[in-house]
């Protein structure tokens, strides 16, 4: 795969401005599938366009999805992007560690890189279903970054390291959004049954367990045979088997 199979994710985007820029700096670099989830406006909206300048056909072809979790089902490496650090956020990397791991990982895998609202950005459950985060690294007294400034910057590394990326070794084609989706609610269903996980607040643990395998960069097979363990383990306990 190569840079223009590189998803660019805007979830619930607010400014149909915003969304025009977006595309122009995607195109910039040679980026041209953008997906919006629940988006305020059209695609096409005439305040996009304006924005979009020589790039309407990245709005013409974006595609719109109402859920995150469907915008990203197709793909095996999915980057969140976030402002926040401390608890919970450990191992946030920069812009231009994303893109050295964007050029190896994307020559085997489907990539999205997903980007929250202009007010709020991703909540929690947003990025759960990422399998890294990364932050720009900006001045203390003031932090916040235009949509569109942030995806021009995270597309311009992309860009960058994708020019130097020949040499870099292969690496394996990863399980995809959707494999694990399923894996982690099997898991979760399978840890409550044999009372690992709190009835209560199952998630926290589960959020710890996200981490660990997306460290793991799991395959297909690799999802399966731990599938394979809950099944066995509804089994011993004498539950119904989770699909």
């Amino acid at each position: 795969m190569g840079i223009e199979d590189i998803r660019i994710v805007l979830v619930r985007p607010q400014g149909q401005m915003n969304v025009g820029s977006v595309a122009r700096a995607m195109k910039n670099v040679g980026l041209k599938e953008l997906a919006l989830v629940d988006p305020a406006g059209p695609s096409l909206h005439p305040d996009a366009r304006v924005m979009a300048v020589h790039a309407h056909d990245v709005l013409k072809d974006a595609l719109i999805f109402s859920r995150l979790a469907d915008a990203i089902a197709d793909c095996t490496w999915v980057i969140g992007t976030t402002r926040r650090r401390g608890k919970g956020r450990e191992g946030v990397i920069d812009p231009r560690q994303m893109a050295a791991e964007i050029a190896e990982i994307n020559q085997q895998n489907k990539v999205a890189v997903v980007f929250g609202p202009e007010d709020r950005g991703l909540t929690n459950r947003d990025l759960d279903l990422c399998r890294r985060l990364v932050t720009i690294p900006v001045h203390e007294e003031y932090g916040s970054l235009n949509l569109a400034q942030a995806v021009m910057i995270i597309c311009y590394e992309i860009y960058l390291a994708s020019r130097h990326k020949k040499g870099l070794s292969r690496t394996k084609k990863l399980a995809a959004s959707e494999e694990l989706e399923g894996m982690y609610r099997h898991m979760e269903e399978t840890l409550l049954r044999i009372g690992f996980l709190e009835q209560n607040s199952p998630k926290r643990m589960m959020a710890v367990l996200r981490k660990i395998f997306s460290k793991a960069q799991l395959d297909s097979r690799e999802v399966r045979v731990l599938r394979g363990i809950c099944r066995q383990a509804n089994w011993y306990a004498g539950l119904h088997t989770v699909e």
